[in-house]
């Protein structure tokens, strides 16, 4: 803000002259001439009452640079206006350096707080509550202490309080800053007034003190025990706890604040703790630089708080660090130097925090803490205020400025005077201050000793053995994150954490950059080497495909293993797999081969039948429902091709539901076209049989039959229609839970796909009860037809093949049940009830056809004799009877009349005599009876002869 100084000859006795008078002018400041200070100890070269009034307000004096010339004047003369004769006046004096702004402007405030109780009258006061107490205050600007030297500076503070208290003879001094403070106490005891100070370390009080020096502040050393009992309380081992303490030792606040932890840390048994002191004006490494501005010194000290092997931490706790050290080249060369090193304290407690460094640098303080005489959150209160903010708030309006608790601890100064005026008169009807001030002085100055406020802006109020105040412990700080409800994000705010009964958050500790990373996360060296907060979580999310399954310090993530992944995701606690119980290739193709199978049969049977088309064997079963029986055969096999389709997690299931409503369509097509058409063929046999017995000759063609494989298509394909229009089968797949492989670091979602709805299984019982229904039907006509020769019919064997089928399903259904969400063996089960139930009926109808076709007939026999498994016994007419409503079986029509009239002359003379016992004739009558019938097969043979083809007629 200044160009240019000139500097006079500074000489030890007499201060220093100021040549540049213009500079002075600009600032509005009047000069004194100090050349006539004299010793403290001769006569005073000050008088108040030639002091002049300063021409800078409070705001403007602290606005100064430090180097300009403030000359001595005053800034406050506040006197009451007495309007009542009960009233009483005591004064309180002080002098303090121009940069002191807040301690005045405190007092000041309590000043005109007590002074304008009860409409102007005071503070009441005495027995009665009818007198009271106003205050006199007087502040003196003793000059700029950053420009003078110390001790002509000391010469004129003490000169100036003299002359001031001399002048004024006041009941209270109040103490000046913290940094000059000390040149109080020789007045105050040498004129033995009461000297409310405001300075934080004991050694105050203790060393050059007198009876009449109290301490307003509460003791400074108590600032780090905070953060030192949150260590203690989160170290689980003392002994392995390092503690390091790096602290200036030329300051009383600096040295006694970090011994104090130093103390502690020994008593309470952390071996590990080690002091490191250093002087900030000497040269500890003679390069001719001051310690305080040597980075490379600064830096050396910052290697042996915090070591750089802490980047390779093993099972012993992070480092706890108290730093007191004052200057911002200090303390952000010894931070870059941690940050650097990869050093991760658990908990880092730093004065400059508390300070306007945190103002300057917020970036850096992330979960420092500090310690304080005051805290905004604190909710202390007085009859004036509801909590010290409120009274700070009143010092802005007033002044133009934000004060910080300096200005609060002056205003309790001011507060304590009233109340150890008030308690020492509370018993007196009318109480004489002034005459208690001029001949007790000392018995209130010993009542102030044992004074004790409960309740007031700076909190609960008493005094030691060494007059300092023990009312409460210091303000413990921590820089942390308060959610911002109207910006929705988290602030950096300074949060109080002591007194525990106005704490307004936790300590954390250890620090975030301390604490194991957690899971899924890493210890990123790059973020702590740049990022600017040493205390904030330094832990990076796991890279894709990457995992770290515990909390611990790592600086790496474990790949995933396995084929397993994270699905793109970072910061990956473990690594995921899905189990879709996908069908595997070789039961694929096992299914394959089983429909291969059924296929290669089907169309070897097809062609079977087709060459062998003319063979009594293939006309009496009938072409046609063979050939069905084949179709039927591939349809149902068939649907093990939309069987094997299936479908990922996180495929399109459009093509698996599609196949999933094909399935029921061809197994039961196919199934009922199978059963359908052996059902209408063993039918067909029936009625011929039936005919037969009957003596009808009736032609019963495949066409007459064929409206049965008709009807019970249609009556399928309803049913099926019917569901797939109202409950169709979908691809769905089914959760099955989670399996994890924590030594393969591994979780992996297991779920099951198949085809399901909502009702299937009332749809699939409405099938199968019909299909049972057909199955029952052809097997009891089987039975019907057992008496007809194996050759020519399919009983035995169809009713095998039904019995096999029935086998598959009632062991199949089981099992399905039994594999539950297995699609393995759920896939074998199904494949082996499709594909071998219908290579099973086919070899069981084929086989013997092929092996009757290849055997031929017996010598001798014809097709007509062979078609009874019946005796020669048997009626020739029924032979007959049944070969004509067939409309002849083989061969020619001569060469079965010719067997069935050799069979006839054998069994004539056994029927003659059955018929004899049966029924007596008379031997005419059976003659005439024999006859007729050997005419009528003579008439019968006459007209086969009369036929152009002797070809056998089949339906």
């Amino acid at each position: 803000m200044m160009s240019a100084y000139c500097f006079g000859l500074v000489l030890q006795t007499v201060g220093i002259i100021c040549a540049c008078i213009g500079q002075s002018q600009a600032l509005n400041i009047t000069v004194f001439d100090f050349s006539t200070t004299a010793d403290p100890e001769e006569e005073n070269a000050f008088q108040y009452e030639n002091l002049p009034r300063c021409n800078m307000t409070s705001k403007e004096l602290v606005g100064v640079d430090d180097s300009a010339i403030i000359d001595p004047c005053i800034l406050y003369d506040v006197s009451p206006e007495v309007h009542e004769s009960r009233s009483n006046v005591i004064t309180i004096v002080g002098v303090n350096p121009s940069g002191c702004d807040e301690h005045p402007d405190g007092a000041l405030a309590g000043v005109e707080t007590l002074n304008g109780d009860n409409n102007g009258k005071g503070a009441k006061i005495g027995y009665n509550g009818n007198h009271y107490l106003q205050f006199r205050y007087v502040v003196v600007i003793s000059g700029n202490s950053q420009q003078l030297p110390p001790d002509v500076y000391a010469r004129n503070h003490e000169g100036l309080l003299e002359a001031t208290v001399m002048s004024l003879q006041p009941q209270y001094i109040m103490g000046s800053c913290s940094y000059v403070a000390k040149h109080d106490k020789r007045i105050a005891g040498k004129y033995q007034t009461i000297l409310l100070s405001q300075v934080g370390p004991d050694i105050f009080y203790t060393q050059d003190s007198n009876d009449y020096v109290f301490g307003v502040h509460i003791r400074s050393e108590t600032y780090g025990i905070p953060a030192f009992q949150a260590v203690k309380f989160s170290t689980k081992d003392k002994s392995k706890q390092k503690i390091r303490i790096l602290h200036r030792d030329r300051s009383q606040f600096f040295n006694s604040t970090c011994q104090e932890i130093y103390k502690h840390a020994l008593q309470d048994g952390f071996t590990d703790t080690v002091a490191i002191s250093y002087n900030p004006q000497g040269d500890e490494d003679n390069d001719g630089v001051d310690n305080q501005h040597d980075v490379p010194y600064l830096q050396s000290l910052a290697d042996q708080a915090c070591p750089p092997n802490q980047t390779s931490r093993s099972d012993d706790p992070p480092v706890a660090i108290w730093a007191c050290v004052m200057t911002d080249l200090e303390t952000n060369t010894i931070l870059d130097r941690w940050r650097s090193n990869g050093c991760q304290p658990s908990s880092l407690w730093l004065h400059a925090a508390a300070k306007a460094y945190a103002t300057r640098y917020p970036e850096n303080v992330a979960y420092m803490q500090a310690g304080a005489q005051w805290h905004k959150a604190m909710a202390y209160s007085d009859e004036y205020f509801s909590n010290g903010q409120a009274m700070l708030d009143y010092i802005e309006d007033s002044h133009g400025y934000k004060p910080d608790y300096d200005a609060l601890g002056t205003y309790h100064a001011v507060y304590l005077a009233y109340k150890n005026t008030a308690s020492f008169v509370k018993t007196k009807d009318n109480p004489n201050v002034h005459d208690v001030y001029a001949n007790q002085y000392e018995e209130d100055r010993r009542h102030l000793l044992g004074l004790s406020v409960p309740k007031s802006l700076f909190g609960p109020t008493s005094f030691d053995e060494n007059q300092r105040n023990i009312g409460r412990g210091s303000a413990g700080m921590q820089w942390g994150f308060r959610l911002d409800s109207s910006a929705n994000e988290s602030k950096l705010e300074k949060l109080l954490v002591s007194p525990i009964d106005q704490a307004e958050a936790t300590v954390v500790v250890p620090a975030p950059t301390a604490l194991d990373c957690p899971a899924g996360q890493f210890v990123n060296m790059s973020a702590i080497a740049t990022d600017s907060a040493l205390l904030e979580d330094k832990c990076s999310a796991c890279p894709v495909d990457t995992y770290r399954s515990l909390d611990m310090p790592s600086h790496f993530c474990q790949p995933c293993k396995d084929g397993s992944g994270t699905d793109g995701d970072t910061g990956a606690k473990i690594c995921h797999q899905v189990e879709d119980n996908l069908i595997p290739r070789g039961l694929l193709i096992f299914g394959y081969f089983i429909m291969a199978l059924s296929f290669s049969c089907s169309l070897g049977f097809g062609v079977w039948t087709i060459v062998h088309r003319y063979d009594v064997v293939v006309q009496i079963s009938q072409m046609e429902f063979l050939l069905l029986l084949c179709l039927g055969s591939i349809i149902s096999t068939s649907s093990i091709i939309p069987l094997s389709i299936q479908a990922r997690t996180e495929d399109d299931t459009m093509a698996a539901s599609v196949a999933c409503v094909a399935i029921p369509w061809l197994y039961s097509t196919g199934w009922i076209i199978q059963y359908s058409s052996m059902f209408a063929k063993s039918y067909r046999m029936f009625q011929m049989v039936q005919n037969s017995n009957n003596m009808r000759r009736t032609a019963v063609t495949a066409l007459d039959v064929a409206h049965i494989v008709l009807v019970c298509l249609v009556i399928n394909w309803a049913l099926v229609t019917a569901w797939t229009i109202v409950d169709p089968l979908t691809w769905m797949r089914e959760d099955q839970g989670t399996i994890v492989d924590e030594e393969a670091g591994i979780l992996t979602e297991v779920s099951v796909g198949k085809c399901s709805s909502e009702f299937m299984t009332a749809w699939l019982g409405s099938l199968l009860g019909f299909h049972l229904t057909i199955m029952i039907a052809t097997n009891v006509l089987l039975w019907q037809l057992r008496t007809v020769s194996d050759r020519y019919q399919e009983s035995k064997f169809i009713t095998l093949a039904s019995l096999f089928a029935c086998e598959f399903l009632l062991l199949g259904i089981p099992i399905l049940i039994a594999v539950g969400d297995s699609s393995e063996a759920r896939h074998i089960a199904l494949v082996c009830i499709i594909g071998l139930t219908d290579v099973g009926v086919l070899l069981m109808v084929f086989l013997p056809k092929i092996g009757y076709q290849r055997q031929g007939l017996p010598e001798g026999i014809t097709a007509a004799s062979s078609l009874f498994k019946a005796s020669a016994r048997s009626s020739a007419l029924h032979s007959r009877a049944f070969a004509n409503s067939s409309g002849g079986l083989s061969g020619s029509i001569r060469e079965m009349q010719q067997e069935l009239e050799q069979l006839y002359e054998e069994g004539k003379e056994e029927e003659e005599e059955e018929e004899e016992e049966a029924v007596p004739k008379a031997p005419q009558e059976l003659k005439s009876s024999s006859s007729m019938t050997k005419s009528g097969l003579k008439d019968d043979s006459r007209e086969a002869e009369n036929d152009e083809s002797p070809t056998v007629h089949h339906a």
